[in-house]
């Protein structure tokens, strides 16, 4: 099994090790500018067009988070193959968790009473009403 690995704005090396530990008979290898060589598999995120252009013989490609946009907006230069994406690796919750974390901020004024803060000032600001409140929610997909 041969698995080309492309990952935009990381360290490729914790995840080359990682495939490399739990697929040790597979060759793994970075994708390099340049470079055509053939692959089974492509493990990718936000990879550039060239990187996948010409790889026909590829099974399919594992997408490194849950989002696709970036593949599908290549084009004529992604392959025609399965796309499998992380359907959670843990994500739903964090996420889940930061917008129970930003909403609580902005409700209770946070950011207000910090800009008071780093100005040495201490107003009154009334509070919110939960009543008031309404928090809309667009696209819940698998969160």
């Amino acid at each position: 099994m041969r698995i080309l690995f492309y990952a935009q704005g990381g360290n490729p090396e914790p995840w080359l090790a990682g495939l490399r530990e739990v697929l040790p008979h597979a060759r793994v290898q970075l994708w390099e500018e340049g470079k055509l060589e053939p692959a089974d598999y492509a493990v990718v995120w936000k990879p550039p067009a060239q990187m996948l252009q010409g790889h026909n013989e590829l099974k399919a490609i594992f997408n490194l988070g849950a989002g696709v946009d970036a593949l599908l907006q290549l084009g004529d230069a992604l392959p025609p193959v399965p796309i499998v994406r992380l359907d959670d690796a843990g994500m739903a919750l964090q996420m889940a968790e930061y917008v129970t974390y930003a909403v609580l901020r902005y409700f209770r004024r946070f950011d207000q009473f910090e800009l008071q803060a780093q100005r040495g000032e201490w107003k009154f600001m009334k509070p919110y009403s939960r009543e008031d409140f309404t928090v809309g929610i667009l696209g819940l997909g698998m969160l």
